[in-house]
């Protein structure tokens, strides 16, 4: 466990500059507005009055209607950052998903299950630490995603799943060192702070899929709602054959 505490800051930190990278390589630059703009006044000159405009780079028609006018490049901007930001927030919620809701879980089965009976294997711990890691490393990949989609968004509160996020991270990242003069108490810690992970996991997984795609929501609710009572009806099975054999 002292290799989640060596790696984790450095894989922040890699998180965010990556993916912050990412984002603003995908934001459409002035130059390319231009470009839009010019080829749009050379398609629409019979019908475009030229005014006077507070962006230098916009295109305004006239309403004949209201008398307003409408910017052609708002559009295209919003429709673009829009879809990239629905594409991260995809990307976003099936990394937590396989990392945080279903690798941990599987981790904590298997060192519950096949340490001794009722599945006792010799490459139980190698499992559990695999299990483990590859879900933090998943996780943190996500809740470095949520930091880039709430920036994007100019989100100054934190949200409540955003919050929960933090704390999961925190400590499933702050695992103290396994001494042996301490190892009862550690053990302890690791077995309570796990399974109460656990919990705030699952329920934050649900609650960030309220901010999903309404046309995908169900179907998001549906698999991890179906993964996740298979994963419980398996701990509830090897739980009861355990107390049988013991």
């Amino acid at each position: 466990m002292r290799l989640f505490s060596l790696i984790s800051p450095w894989l922040i930190i890699s998180c965010i500059i990556c993916y912050s990278t990412f984002l603003n390589a995908q934001t459409p630059s002035r130059d390319g507005v231009l470009l839009l703009t010019n080829s749009t006044k050379k398609a629409l000159h019979q019908e475009i009055r030229p005014r006077k405009r507070q962006e230098k780079h916009s295109i305004a028609l006239e309403n004949p209607n209201d008398g307003g006018t409408t910017d052609l490049t708002r559009p295209w901007r919003t429709g673009h950052i829009s879809h990239h930001h629905r594409h991260l927030r995809t990307v976003h919620g099936t990394v937590n998903i396989i990392g945080w809701g279903i690798l941990l879980p599987v981790g904590v089965i298997i060192a519950r299950y096949f340490k001794k009976l009722p599945l006792k294997c010799n490459d139980w711990y190698s499992l559990h630490v695999m299990s483990q890691l590859s879900g933090f490393l998943m996780g943190t990949l996500g809740w470095g995603l949520g930091l880039v989609i709430k920036n994007a968004a100019k989100e100054t509160r934190m949200s409540t799943h955003g919050i929960l996020g933090t704390i999961i991270f925190a400590f499933a990242a702050l695992q103290p060192n396994e001494g042996h003069e301490c190892r009862k108490y550690w053990v302890i810690y690791h077995q309570i702070i796990g399974y109460a992970l656990i919990i705030v996991i699952i329920a934050n997984i649900f609650e960030g899929m309220n901010n999903q795609n309404p046309a995908v929501l169900n179907k998001w609710r549906w698999f991890y709602g179906v993964t996740v009572g298979v994963l419980a009806l398996a701990a509830m099975a090897l739980e009861v054959n355990r107390w049988i054999i013991n």
